[in-house]
């Protein structure tokens, strides 16, 4: 794995950029350390022994042919350092390629393998956000944080050797001064991390917001209610709540940076100065002058602008490499990632017993002491008012949470003894917020069997099996009408994609439960969005569909229009049930059911 579980720090997106490419990485810095030496020691010498030569050809001391050799090594020179600054970013370029290429998925692998509760936690889900958000830029930022401060201090160490030659004093003054630079360009990138780690929450806020306003698949309603003024204000506060944050600390890092820079540049002009005396009285050429006052100008831009984003770039590194500590210690299953077991085991029973369950960062039992039974060949309803702990059992069913009291038991089996792809292969799920994939129609629906479709692939059944699914889920028509079949892309993620309507959508997310092999088939009130006729229609032909498919079927609402369906109906409320039985022997016994039923009676008829 790219990343592990250990304690980052600062200097390891060193080793993270040599794990992706170890030879460019090494290059790299070899490459920045020539460049650093240089433009600093070279171009200083090679500058003053061109003014010499010409000062000499001036007086008369040297013909005008001994130019030549000078001027050619200080162009060479110069050349040599626009072909190693190429190369370099080159290098940068392939190292950074690399790290996206396998830094990234080792990201979406964590992610994919997380805790399903760091999902929902306000707190976790922000550190996510910012490890997951680039992570191969962060670590080349940090990387070449490292690259350039090292550079920088080769380029300081030859610098110093030629200025202490000269004028030693000089040398040890600007040095006293460079110190503090150090530490006060550290505390900089500091500061601006912990600005972009505060405004995280507001990035999140403007990221949703925009997509609101932007995103195709609410263009409709923006048009129809046209309020997009109100989501903009909204957007806008958000904005400028993230905006003014960062803003302030950079106006206060910068305005320190630039104050202590104009300090060196005031002891750059003292030494300028102070050398004019040395010139004059010709115990330094005029040269050699040039020389040094051009190295001493460089070197205070070096210490006042790149050491400062070259150590800011380590310590942001830092703070990164802080969080990505606390991205790979957040727990996970690596099981997650387990496709389903190509056989499903054989269902029999499932039972609930004095189930007790609260979501970490919940103060109240959703569940509180929930038990029943059900049976293999049976139609359950599942209803309840919104929040009464209907969609919580689904969730601990499929493995999502597995921090409960009491039993779940599968076949007289605890649940948490079966594998994760046992588990993913008892049961499929049509959720109310189904997902939509812009991959093709065919793609949509072959992977709810993910664990054998690519065996039959191999055969050449695949295809024949996906037409027959969603003939079964009423996709024919919409097939007839797509431009490439079945084989059409869905979305407009490809110049080729092809939208379709909400309830065709709705087909493909049954057509993908109809092809899992799954015992137990759950509908999770994928229906919420429809009006209660056209529920109950969708619930008549789900029932036809699911016939000879599966051992159970367990409808979950909050409405009613599943329960004729269903051989037996629990009512769920407070995390337990109030009622059980049939729809007649519910409505008889006048109780919960019945209000809901005698209320809901109207949207049926």
């Amino acid at each position: 794995m790219f990343i592990s579980k250990i304690n980052y720090k600062a200097i390891d997106t060193i080793t993270l950029a040599y794990t992706a490419a170890p030879i460019s990485t090494c290059l790299y810095i070899l490459l920045s350390l020539v460049q650093a030496i240089l433009p600093m020691a070279g171009i200083a010498l090679a500058t003053a022994h061109f003014v010499d030569t010409a000062t000499a050809v001036l007086q008369g001391t040297a013909t005008q042919s001994d130019i030549y050799i000078p001027l050619t090594l200080l162009l060479l020179m110069l050349i040599l350092i626009k072909t190693i600054s190429s190369a370099t970013e080159l290098f940068a370029a392939r190292i950074r390629l690399k790290l996206k290429q396998q830094l990234n998925p080792a990201m979406v692998k964590k992610h994919a393998a997380l805790d399903y509760k760091h999902i929902e936690n306000a707190e976790s889900w922000e550190l996510i956000s910012r490890v997951t958000r680039d992570p191969s830029q962060a670590v080349m930022e940090g990387f070449g944080g490292f690259a350039s401060f090292i550079g920088l201090v080769v380029s300081i160490v030859s610098f110093f050797m030629l200025i202490f030659v000269q004028i030693w004093w000089a040398a040890l003054v600007i040095l006293a001064f460079s110190v503090p630079m150090f530490w006060l360009a550290a505390w900089v990138g500091k500061k601006r991390y912990q600005s972009l780690r505060d405004s995280e929450k507001f990035q999140r806020r403007t990221d949703y917001l925009d997509e609101v306003l932007t995103g195709r698949e609410n263009s409709d309603e923006r048009t129809l209610f046209n309020y997009g003024t109100g989501v903009m204000e909204d957007w806008q506060q958000q904005y400028e709540a993230g905006r003014i944050l960062r803003l302030m600390v950079t106006l206060k890092t910068d305005l320190i940076v630039k104050a202590s820079s104009m300090t060196l540049v005031a002891i750059a002009l003292l030494v300028a100065l102070t050398l004019i005396n040395p010139v004059m009285a010709g115990d330094l050429s005029a040269g050699m002058f040039m020389g040094i006052v051009a190295a001493v100008f460089g070197m205070v831009q070096e210490l006042g602008w790149q050491l400062s984003r070259a150590l800011g770039q380590m310590s942001q590194a830092r703070e990164y490499m802080q969080d990505l500590t606390a991205f790979t210690a957040l727990s996970s299953l690596e099981s997650a990632l387990d496709q389903p077991d190509e056989e499903p085991a054989h269902f029999s029973s499932l039972e609930f017993r004095k189930v007790r369950f609260k979501y970490p960062t919940g103060d109240h039992y959703v569940l509180d002491g929930l038990s029943f039974v059900l049976e293999s060949g049976k139609h359950y309803a599942f209803v309840g008012k919104n929040g009464a702990g209907k969609t919580t059992v689904t969730k601990l069913l499929t493995g999502l949470y597995t921090e409960y009291e009491g039993e779940i038991l599968i076949n007289g089996k605890e649940l948490r003894t079966y594998s994760v792809g046992a588990l993913k292969a008892m049961f499929s799920v049509i959720y109310q917020d189904f997902a939509r994939y812009y991959i093709s129609l065919e793609d949509n629906i072959a992977i709810g069997d993910i664990a054998r479709i690519n065996k039959e692939h191999r055969q050449g059944q695949r295809q024949k099996r996906v037409e027959e699914t969603a003939s079964l889920a009423g996709l024919d028509e919409t097939i007839g009408d797509l431009n490439g079949g079945i084989a059409a892309p869905l979305g407009r993620i490809k110049d080729t994609g092809q939208d379709i309507s909400g309830g065709q959508w709705q087909r493909v997310a049954i057509a993908r439960s109809l092809m899992s092999r799954a015992p137990v088939k759950i509908l999770d009130e994928p229906t919420a969005a429809l009006d209660p006729i056209s529920e109950s229609k969708i619930y008549d032909e789900f029932e036809k569909m699911m016939d000879g498919t599966c051992e159970m079927t367990i409808f979950i609402s909050h409405r009613l229009g599943s329960t004729k369906l269903a051989d037996e109906i629990l009512v769920i409320d407070n995390g337990r049930i109030l009622e059980r039985g049939s729809h007649e022997v519910l409505t008889a016994a006048a109780g919960v059911y019945f209000e809901m039923f005698e209320s809901q009676r109207g949207w049926y008829q």
